[in-house]
Protein backbone atom coordinates (compact mmCIF):
# COMPACT_ATOMS: atom_id res chain seq x y z
CA UNK A 1 0.00 0.00 0.00
CA UNK A 2 1.00 3.41 -0.76
CA UNK A 3 1.57 5.20 2.45
CA UNK A 4 1.84 8.52 1.20
CA UNK A 5 -1.68 8.80 0.02
CA UNK A 6 -4.43 9.78 2.42
CA UNK A 7 -7.81 8.97 0.69
CA UNK A 8 -10.52 10.62 2.77
CA UNK A 9 -8.33 13.94 2.97
CA UNK A 10 -7.75 14.01 -0.71
CA UNK A 11 -11.35 12.95 -1.69
CA UNK A 12 -12.47 16.01 0.21
CA UNK A 13 -9.63 18.36 -1.31
CA UNK A 14 -11.26 16.93 -4.83
CA UNK A 15 -14.98 18.03 -3.57
CA UNK A 16 -14.52 21.03 -2.50
CA UNK A 17 -13.05 21.85 -5.77
CA UNK A 18 -15.46 21.13 -7.68
CA UNK A 19 -17.67 23.57 -5.88
CA UNK A 20 -21.12 22.31 -6.02
CA UNK A 21 -24.15 24.20 -4.96
CA UNK A 22 -25.76 21.79 -1.96
CA UNK A 23 -29.23 20.98 -1.55
CA UNK A 24 -28.42 18.75 1.57
CA UNK A 25 -27.46 18.16 5.22
CA UNK A 26 -25.34 19.87 6.56
CA UNK A 27 -27.81 22.84 7.01
CA UNK A 28 -25.16 25.54 7.27
CA UNK A 29 -24.27 24.86 3.59
CA UNK A 30 -20.96 25.63 4.07
CA UNK A 31 -20.79 28.00 7.03
CA UNK A 32 -23.10 30.28 5.07
CA UNK A 33 -26.15 29.47 7.43
CA UNK A 34 -23.18 29.62 10.81
CA UNK A 35 -23.86 31.92 13.24
CA UNK A 36 -21.65 34.63 12.84
CA UNK A 37 -19.12 34.31 16.14
CA UNK A 38 -18.97 30.39 15.37
CA UNK A 39 -17.83 31.23 12.10
CA UNK A 40 -15.24 33.02 13.96
CA UNK A 41 -13.98 30.39 15.74
CA UNK A 42 -13.67 28.13 12.99
CA UNK A 43 -11.75 30.32 11.17
CA UNK A 44 -8.50 28.22 14.08
CA UNK A 45 -10.40 25.38 14.10
CA UNK A 46 -7.31 23.43 15.76
CA UNK A 47 -6.92 26.11 18.86
CA UNK A 48 -10.52 24.91 19.57
CA UNK A 49 -10.01 21.35 19.61
CA UNK A 50 -10.48 21.23 23.39
CA UNK A 51 -10.87 18.73 26.30
CA UNK A 52 -12.41 18.99 29.59
CA UNK A 53 -9.86 21.36 31.46
CA UNK A 54 -10.27 23.61 34.11
CA UNK A 55 -12.61 26.12 32.75
CA UNK A 56 -14.46 24.19 30.03
CA UNK A 57 -16.82 21.94 32.09
CA UNK A 58 -17.51 18.35 31.31
CA UNK A 59 -20.35 17.24 29.39
CA UNK A 60 -21.06 13.52 31.34
CA UNK A 61 -21.05 15.94 34.53
CA UNK A 62 -21.81 19.68 33.52
CA UNK A 63 -21.77 21.99 36.23
CA UNK A 64 -20.52 25.51 33.84
CA UNK A 65 -20.59 26.04 30.76
CA UNK A 66 -22.18 23.61 29.62
CA UNK A 67 -24.60 23.08 31.89
CA UNK A 68 -25.69 26.79 31.30
CA UNK A 69 -25.39 26.45 27.47
CA UNK A 70 -28.13 23.05 27.44
CA UNK A 71 -30.19 24.90 30.31
CA UNK A 72 -30.74 27.94 27.57
CA UNK A 73 -31.51 25.74 24.98
CA UNK A 74 -34.22 24.08 26.67
CA UNK A 75 -36.28 26.71 27.49
CA UNK A 76 -35.45 27.37 23.17
CA UNK A 77 -36.85 23.99 22.77
CA UNK A 78 -39.92 23.91 25.23
CA UNK A 79 -38.18 21.63 26.73
CA UNK A 80 -38.33 20.74 30.85
CA UNK A 81 -34.65 19.54 30.17
CA UNK A 82 -32.04 19.26 26.78
CA UNK A 83 -28.62 17.19 26.91
CA UNK A 84 -26.27 17.78 23.73
CA UNK A 85 -25.45 15.20 21.78
CA UNK A 86 -22.08 14.59 19.55
CA UNK A 87 -22.55 11.02 18.67
CA UNK A 88 -25.32 12.13 16.43
CA UNK A 89 -29.49 11.82 16.95
CA UNK A 90 -28.27 7.97 16.59
CA UNK A 91 -26.79 8.19 20.20
CA UNK A 92 -29.86 9.69 21.59
CA UNK A 93 -32.22 7.37 20.15
CA UNK A 94 -30.20 4.34 21.58
CA UNK A 95 -30.37 6.41 24.90
CA UNK A 96 -34.25 6.78 24.60
CA UNK A 97 -35.33 3.31 23.68
CA UNK A 98 -33.22 1.97 26.67
CA UNK A 99 -34.09 4.50 29.41
CA UNK A 100 -38.14 3.70 29.15
CA UNK A 101 -37.71 0.06 27.83
CA UNK A 102 -36.34 -2.84 30.16
CA UNK A 103 -35.94 -6.90 28.30
CA UNK A 104 -38.88 -7.97 27.04
CA UNK A 105 -40.89 -4.66 27.34
CA UNK A 106 -42.83 -3.44 24.34
CA UNK A 107 -42.40 -0.19 21.91
CA UNK A 108 -44.51 0.29 19.56
CA UNK A 109 -42.90 2.08 16.53
CA UNK A 110 -43.74 2.37 12.44
CA UNK A 111 -42.03 -0.12 10.36
CA UNK A 112 -39.92 2.63 8.55
CA UNK A 113 -37.47 3.70 11.56
CA UNK A 114 -34.24 4.89 11.28
CA UNK A 115 -31.48 2.02 12.43
CA UNK A 116 -30.68 4.37 15.78
CA UNK A 117 -34.21 2.74 16.59
CA UNK A 118 -33.33 -0.58 16.10
CA UNK A 119 -29.87 -0.44 17.58
CA UNK A 120 -31.85 0.55 21.04
CA UNK A 121 -34.45 -2.15 20.75
CA UNK A 122 -31.70 -5.19 20.42
CA UNK A 123 -29.05 -3.21 23.19
CA UNK A 124 -32.54 -2.55 25.54
CA UNK A 125 -33.78 -6.18 24.70
CA UNK A 126 -36.91 -3.99 24.16
CA UNK A 127 -40.24 -5.99 22.17
CA UNK A 128 -41.01 -3.63 19.23
CA UNK A 129 -44.41 -3.93 17.56
CA UNK A 130 -45.15 -2.16 15.00
CA UNK A 131 -47.95 0.30 13.45
CA UNK A 132 -50.01 -1.88 10.85
CA UNK A 133 -49.51 -0.54 7.65
CA UNK A 134 -51.61 -0.95 4.34
CA UNK A 135 -49.77 -3.59 2.99
CA UNK A 136 -50.78 -2.48 -0.53
CA UNK A 137 -49.19 0.95 -0.34
CA UNK A 138 -46.40 1.62 -2.56
CA UNK A 139 -42.78 2.65 -0.68
CA UNK A 140 -42.20 5.26 -3.06
CA UNK A 141 -45.48 7.22 -1.64
CA UNK A 142 -44.21 8.69 1.27
CA UNK A 143 -46.38 8.87 3.70
CA UNK A 144 -46.62 8.87 7.73
CA UNK A 145 -48.63 7.44 10.54
CA UNK A 146 -52.22 8.16 11.32
CA UNK A 147 -53.81 8.58 14.72
CA UNK A 148 -56.35 6.26 13.83
CA UNK A 149 -53.35 3.43 13.16
CA UNK A 150 -51.47 4.57 16.35
CA UNK A 151 -54.90 4.18 18.40
CA UNK A 152 -55.27 0.43 16.74
CA UNK A 153 -51.14 -0.43 17.98
CA UNK A 154 -52.33 1.01 21.29
CA UNK A 155 -56.04 -1.41 21.43
CA UNK A 156 -53.41 -4.31 20.30
CA UNK A 157 -50.96 -3.81 22.85
CA UNK A 158 -52.06 -1.85 25.65
CA UNK A 159 -48.58 -2.93 27.82
CA UNK A 160 -46.83 -1.17 25.64
CA UNK A 161 -44.18 0.60 27.35
CA UNK A 162 -44.15 3.93 25.10
CA UNK A 163 -44.90 4.88 20.92
CA UNK A 164 -41.80 6.30 19.10
CA UNK A 165 -42.45 8.10 15.97
CA UNK A 166 -40.33 9.06 12.77
CA UNK A 167 -42.09 13.11 12.85
CA UNK A 168 -41.00 14.41 10.39
CA UNK A 169 -40.30 11.55 7.67
CA UNK A 170 -36.91 11.95 5.57
CA UNK A 171 -39.81 13.80 3.20
CA UNK A 172 -40.93 15.92 5.27
CA UNK A 173 -44.17 14.17 6.04
CA UNK A 174 -45.47 15.02 9.31
CA UNK A 175 -48.34 13.56 11.00
CA UNK A 176 -50.93 14.60 13.46
CA UNK A 177 -48.70 14.77 17.00
CA UNK A 178 -51.68 16.08 18.49
CA UNK A 179 -54.57 14.06 17.83
CA UNK A 180 -51.95 10.82 18.72
CA UNK A 181 -50.30 12.86 22.43
CA UNK A 182 -53.97 12.83 22.98
CA UNK A 183 -54.53 9.05 22.60
CA UNK A 184 -51.02 8.01 24.44
CA UNK A 185 -51.75 10.11 27.41
CA UNK A 186 -55.18 9.05 27.61
CA UNK A 187 -53.35 5.33 28.12
CA UNK A 188 -50.76 6.82 30.30
CA UNK A 189 -48.32 5.64 27.57
CA UNK A 190 -45.31 7.15 26.99
CA UNK A 191 -44.42 9.42 23.99
CA UNK A 192 -40.99 9.60 22.19
CA UNK A 193 -40.34 11.74 18.75
CA UNK A 194 -37.34 11.07 16.11
CA UNK A 195 -37.39 14.33 15.20
CA UNK A 196 -34.50 14.62 13.36
CA UNK A 197 -35.36 16.63 10.04
CA UNK A 198 -37.59 18.90 12.37
CA UNK A 199 -35.31 21.00 14.30
CA UNK A 200 -36.56 24.15 12.95
CA UNK A 201 -40.46 23.52 13.34
CA UNK A 202 -41.21 24.98 16.38
CA UNK A 203 -39.83 28.23 15.26
CA UNK A 204 -42.41 29.25 12.27
CA UNK A 205 -46.08 29.09 12.61
CA UNK A 206 -46.51 27.92 9.19
CA UNK A 207 -44.30 25.01 9.70
CA UNK A 208 -46.29 21.79 11.02
CA UNK A 209 -46.34 21.62 14.74
CA UNK A 210 -43.09 20.21 16.44
CA UNK A 211 -42.63 17.51 19.40
CA UNK A 212 -42.49 19.67 21.97
CA UNK A 213 -45.89 21.72 21.13
CA UNK A 214 -47.99 18.79 22.29
CA UNK A 215 -46.05 17.41 25.22
CA UNK A 216 -43.88 15.03 23.96
CA UNK A 217 -41.54 12.74 26.59
CA UNK A 218 -38.49 12.74 25.03
CA UNK A 219 -37.80 13.74 21.26
CA UNK A 220 -34.21 14.05 18.97
CA UNK A 221 -33.61 16.42 16.73
CA UNK A 222 -30.40 16.97 14.53
CA UNK A 223 -29.26 20.15 14.83
CA UNK A 224 -27.00 20.05 12.24
CA UNK A 225 -29.32 18.78 9.39
CA UNK A 226 -31.79 21.56 9.77
CA UNK A 227 -29.94 24.42 11.92
CA UNK A 228 -26.63 25.51 11.64
CA UNK A 229 -24.36 23.14 14.22
CA UNK A 230 -21.68 20.88 12.67
CA UNK A 231 -22.49 17.17 11.16
CA UNK A 232 -23.19 14.65 14.34
CA UNK A 233 -23.79 16.99 16.50
CA UNK A 234 -27.58 17.33 17.80
CA UNK A 235 -30.04 17.09 20.59
CA UNK A 236 -32.09 15.15 23.40
CA UNK A 237 -35.14 17.17 24.38
CA UNK A 238 -36.93 15.70 27.83
CA UNK A 239 -40.68 16.97 28.91
CA UNK A 240 -42.37 14.41 30.25
CA UNK A 241 -42.52 13.51 34.49
CA UNK A 242 -42.60 10.01 33.46
CA UNK A 243 -38.86 10.02 32.50
CA UNK A 244 -36.15 8.47 34.54
CA UNK A 245 -33.99 11.37 34.36
CA UNK A 246 -31.09 9.73 36.29
CA UNK A 247 -31.12 6.80 34.09
CA UNK A 248 -31.27 8.21 31.18
CA UNK A 249 -28.01 10.87 31.91
CA UNK A 250 -26.49 7.15 32.34
CA UNK A 251 -27.76 6.25 29.19
CA UNK A 252 -26.19 9.04 27.23
CA UNK A 253 -23.03 8.01 28.97
CA UNK A 254 -22.84 4.81 27.63
CA UNK A 255 -23.56 6.19 24.37
CA UNK A 256 -21.74 9.14 23.91
CA UNK A 257 -18.29 9.28 23.61
CA UNK A 258 -15.87 10.58 26.98
CA UNK A 259 -14.00 12.62 24.48
CA UNK A 260 -16.67 15.09 23.21
CA UNK A 261 -15.86 17.17 20.57
CA UNK A 262 -15.78 21.18 21.64
CA UNK A 263 -16.22 22.08 18.00
CA UNK A 264 -19.32 20.18 17.84
CA UNK A 265 -20.21 21.46 21.25
CA UNK A 266 -20.06 25.58 20.54
CA UNK A 267 -21.69 24.94 17.34
CA UNK A 268 -24.68 23.82 19.35
CA UNK A 269 -24.71 26.51 21.25
CA UNK A 270 -24.41 29.05 18.35
CA UNK A 271 -26.63 27.06 16.68
CA UNK A 272 -29.43 27.85 19.44
CA UNK A 273 -28.79 30.96 19.89
CA UNK A 274 -29.32 32.41 15.97
CA UNK A 275 -32.41 30.18 15.94
CA UNK A 276 -33.80 31.12 19.24
CA UNK A 277 -32.85 35.29 18.20
CA UNK A 278 -33.80 35.18 14.76
CA UNK A 279 -35.80 31.89 13.79
CA UNK A 280 -38.86 33.36 12.26
CA UNK A 281 -36.83 35.70 10.27
CA UNK A 282 -34.33 33.39 9.11
CA UNK A 283 -37.29 31.10 8.51
CA UNK A 284 -39.61 33.12 6.34
CA UNK A 285 -36.80 33.32 3.48
CA UNK A 286 -36.82 29.49 3.51
CA UNK A 287 -40.27 29.11 3.67
CA UNK A 288 -41.10 31.61 0.54
CA UNK A 289 -38.12 29.90 -1.62
CA UNK A 290 -39.09 26.67 -0.68
CA UNK A 291 -43.07 27.79 -2.39
CA UNK A 292 -41.20 29.48 -5.61
CA UNK A 293 -39.43 26.45 -5.85
CA UNK A 294 -42.67 24.21 -5.91
CA UNK A 295 -44.25 26.65 -8.49
CA UNK A 296 -41.87 26.25 -10.72
CA UNK A 297 -41.62 22.80 -10.12
CA UNK A 298 -44.96 22.18 -11.41
CA UNK A 299 -44.50 24.25 -14.56
CA UNK A 300 -42.15 21.82 -15.26
CA UNK A 301 -44.26 18.86 -15.30
CA UNK A 302 -43.11 17.31 -11.93
CA UNK A 303 -45.57 15.81 -9.08
CA UNK A 304 -44.80 16.81 -5.56
CA UNK A 305 -46.20 15.86 -1.94
CA UNK A 306 -49.17 17.72 -1.15
CA UNK A 307 -49.30 20.25 1.33
CA UNK A 308 -52.01 18.77 2.95
CA UNK A 309 -53.23 15.14 3.06
CA UNK A 310 -56.23 14.06 5.37
CA UNK A 311 -54.66 15.00 8.74
CA UNK A 312 -51.12 14.97 7.77
CA UNK A 313 -49.11 17.97 6.74
CA UNK A 314 -45.66 18.59 5.16
CA UNK A 315 -42.98 20.84 5.87
CA UNK A 316 -42.15 22.62 2.41
CA UNK A 317 -38.18 22.99 3.11
CA UNK A 318 -38.07 19.40 2.40
CA UNK A 319 -38.78 19.43 -1.27
CA UNK A 320 -39.42 16.35 -2.77
CA UNK A 321 -40.35 16.19 -6.54
CA UNK A 322 -41.48 13.14 -8.80
CA UNK A 323 -40.12 11.96 -12.31
CA UNK A 324 -42.38 8.86 -13.02
CA UNK A 325 -43.74 11.05 -15.87
CA UNK A 326 -40.37 10.83 -17.46
CA UNK A 327 -38.30 8.25 -19.14
CA UNK A 328 -35.38 8.81 -17.24
CA UNK A 329 -35.54 7.71 -13.43
CA UNK A 330 -35.05 9.90 -10.75
CA UNK A 331 -31.26 8.88 -10.79
CA UNK A 332 -30.43 9.99 -14.24
CA UNK A 333 -32.07 13.38 -13.65
CA UNK A 334 -30.05 13.78 -10.35
CA UNK A 335 -26.83 13.15 -12.24
CA UNK A 336 -27.71 15.69 -14.46
CA UNK A 337 -27.82 18.16 -11.83
CA UNK A 338 -24.82 17.18 -10.91
CA UNK A 339 -23.08 17.21 -13.92
CA UNK A 340 -24.16 20.06 -16.06
CA UNK A 341 -25.34 22.49 -13.12
CA UNK A 342 -23.21 21.71 -10.32
CA UNK A 343 -26.20 21.12 -7.96
CA UNK A 344 -25.74 17.93 -5.42
CA UNK A 345 -28.95 17.03 -3.97
CA UNK A 346 -29.96 15.34 -1.01
CA UNK A 347 -31.15 12.04 -2.54
CA UNK A 348 -32.36 10.26 -5.29
CA UNK A 349 -34.21 7.27 -6.18
CA UNK A 350 -36.13 5.19 -9.12
CA UNK A 351 -38.84 8.13 -9.39
CA UNK A 352 -37.89 10.74 -7.32
CA UNK A 353 -34.94 13.38 -6.29
CA UNK A 354 -35.08 15.28 -2.78
CA UNK A 355 -33.67 18.64 -1.88
CA UNK A 356 -33.34 20.05 1.32
CA UNK A 357 -33.67 23.87 1.67
CA UNK A 358 -32.05 25.51 4.59
CA UNK A 359 -30.99 28.26 7.26
CA UNK A 360 -27.85 28.62 5.07
CA UNK A 361 -29.73 29.13 1.29
CA UNK A 362 -30.02 32.58 -0.18
CA UNK A 363 -31.09 33.70 -3.34
CA UNK A 364 -28.30 32.98 -5.64
CA UNK A 365 -28.80 29.56 -4.51
CA UNK A 366 -32.60 29.66 -5.88
CA UNK A 367 -31.39 30.98 -8.76
CA UNK A 368 -28.71 28.25 -9.51
CA UNK A 369 -31.63 25.70 -8.42
CA UNK A 370 -34.15 27.12 -10.88
CA UNK A 371 -31.67 27.46 -13.71
CA UNK A 372 -30.08 23.80 -13.44
CA UNK A 373 -33.85 22.70 -13.01
CA UNK A 374 -34.88 24.08 -16.29
CA UNK A 375 -32.01 22.83 -18.04
CA UNK A 376 -32.27 19.04 -16.71
CA UNK A 377 -35.88 18.83 -17.52
CA UNK A 378 -34.89 19.98 -21.47
CA UNK A 379 -32.98 16.70 -21.24
CA UNK A 380 -36.19 14.91 -20.16
CA UNK A 381 -38.37 12.87 -22.15
CA UNK A 382 -42.12 12.83 -20.87
CA UNK A 383 -43.63 9.06 -21.21
CA UNK A 384 -46.18 9.13 -24.25
CA UNK A 385 -49.15 7.64 -22.72
CA UNK A 386 -49.13 5.29 -19.30
CA UNK A 387 -48.07 2.25 -20.84
CA UNK A 388 -44.82 3.71 -21.18
CA UNK A 389 -44.95 3.44 -17.78
CA UNK A 390 -42.60 -0.16 -17.31
CA UNK A 391 -41.86 0.26 -13.09
CA UNK A 392 -43.18 -2.45 -11.63
CA UNK A 393 -45.18 -2.90 -7.88
CA UNK A 394 -42.50 -2.05 -5.68
CA UNK A 395 -45.09 -2.77 -2.44
CA UNK A 396 -42.87 -4.56 0.28
CA UNK A 397 -43.24 -7.76 1.00
CA UNK A 398 -44.99 -8.90 3.44
CA UNK A 399 -43.78 -8.62 7.47
CA UNK A 400 -42.22 -11.12 8.57
CA UNK A 401 -42.99 -13.55 11.66
CA UNK A 402 -40.97 -12.48 14.85
CA UNK A 403 -39.12 -15.55 15.91
CA UNK A 404 -36.88 -14.27 18.91
CA UNK A 405 -36.23 -11.00 19.82
CA UNK A 406 -33.95 -8.75 18.42
CA UNK A 407 -31.33 -9.11 21.07
CA UNK A 408 -31.82 -12.43 21.50
CA UNK A 409 -31.31 -13.07 18.24
CA UNK A 410 -28.43 -10.42 17.81
CA UNK A 411 -26.46 -11.99 20.28
CA UNK A 412 -26.62 -16.24 19.11
CA UNK A 413 -23.85 -17.76 16.98
CA UNK A 414 -24.41 -17.27 13.22
CA UNK A 415 -23.46 -17.91 9.67
CA UNK A 416 -23.50 -17.13 6.17
CA UNK A 417 -25.87 -18.62 4.09
CA UNK A 418 -26.44 -17.97 0.13
CA UNK A 419 -29.67 -16.25 -0.40
CA UNK A 420 -31.09 -18.65 -2.49
CA UNK A 421 -31.12 -21.15 0.56
CA UNK A 422 -32.19 -18.69 3.49
CA UNK A 423 -35.96 -19.49 2.93
CA UNK A 424 -36.93 -20.42 6.52
CA UNK A 425 -33.93 -19.44 8.65
CA UNK A 426 -33.72 -16.91 11.31
CA UNK A 427 -31.96 -13.42 10.25
CA UNK A 428 -29.30 -12.35 12.84
CA UNK A 429 -28.63 -8.93 11.12
CA UNK A 430 -30.43 -5.62 10.34
CA UNK A 431 -31.16 -5.77 6.57
CA UNK A 432 -32.54 -2.26 5.49
CA UNK A 433 -33.30 -0.96 1.53
CA UNK A 434 -31.82 2.48 0.68
CA UNK A 435 -33.04 4.55 -0.36
CA UNK A 436 -35.01 5.41 1.47
CA UNK A 437 -34.03 3.18 4.71
CA UNK A 438 -36.74 0.93 5.34
CA UNK A 439 -35.99 -2.53 7.30
CA UNK A 440 -36.69 -5.66 4.87
CA UNK A 441 -35.36 -8.10 8.19
CA UNK A 442 -34.75 -7.35 11.66
CA UNK A 443 -32.41 -9.89 13.79
CA UNK A 444 -34.99 -12.35 14.91
CA UNK A 445 -37.49 -12.55 12.10
CA UNK A 446 -37.92 -15.44 9.94
CA UNK A 447 -36.66 -14.66 6.47
CA UNK A 448 -39.45 -15.88 3.56
CA UNK A 449 -39.09 -16.46 -0.40
CA UNK A 450 -41.24 -12.96 -0.96
CA UNK A 451 -37.90 -11.53 0.91
CA UNK A 452 -35.88 -13.26 -0.99
CA UNK A 453 -37.69 -12.90 -4.49
CA UNK A 454 -37.91 -9.15 -3.06
CA UNK A 455 -33.94 -8.81 -3.04
CA UNK A 456 -33.21 -10.90 -6.25
CA UNK A 457 -35.51 -8.00 -8.08
CA UNK A 458 -34.57 -5.02 -6.66
CA UNK A 459 -30.99 -6.22 -7.20
CA UNK A 460 -31.90 -7.25 -10.94
CA UNK A 461 -33.88 -4.19 -11.71
CA UNK A 462 -32.24 -0.87 -9.72
CA UNK A 463 -29.06 -1.99 -9.35
CA UNK A 464 -28.83 1.64 -7.85
CA UNK A 465 -31.04 1.09 -4.74
CA UNK A 466 -28.86 -0.23 -2.17
CA UNK A 467 -29.72 -3.32 -0.15
CA UNK A 468 -27.74 -3.38 3.00
CA UNK A 469 -26.24 -6.83 3.25
CA UNK A 470 -22.42 -7.57 3.58
CA UNK A 471 -22.28 -10.26 0.62
CA UNK A 472 -24.53 -9.84 -2.14
CA UNK A 473 -25.09 -13.61 -2.36
CA UNK A 474 -25.27 -14.24 1.49
CA UNK A 475 -27.30 -13.36 4.16
CA UNK A 476 -26.54 -14.09 8.20
CA UNK A 477 -28.75 -16.28 10.01
CA UNK A 478 -28.86 -17.65 13.47
CA UNK A 479 -26.13 -21.15 13.32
Amino acid sequence: MNQKKAPVLEGIFKYILEDYKSFHVPGHQGGKGMDGPLKLLLKQPFKADLTEISGLDNLHAPRSIIKEAMVIAAEAFGAAETFFLVNGSTAGLMAMVNTVCRPGEKIIIPRRMHQGVFGGIITSGADPVYIPEDSNQNRWEFTNVTSSQVKQALEKCPEARAVLLNNPTYFGVCADLKEIRKITAKRGVLLLVDEAHGGHLSFHPDLPCAASEVGADLWVQSTHKTLGSLTQSSMLHAAGEGIDRERLRDMLTIFQSTSPSYLLLASLDAARRQIALRGKELLDKVIFLAEEARKSLKQLDFKLIPRQQGELSLDITKLAFFTDRFVETGKKAAFILRRSGKIQVEMSGQDYILFLLTLGHDDKDWASMLSALGSMRERLTLKRSKTDDCRYNSSLPPMPEKSLLPREAFNLPWENVLLKKAAGRISSQLITLYPPGIPLLVPGEVITTEIIEFIHREKNIHPEIKIDIEEAAALRVIK
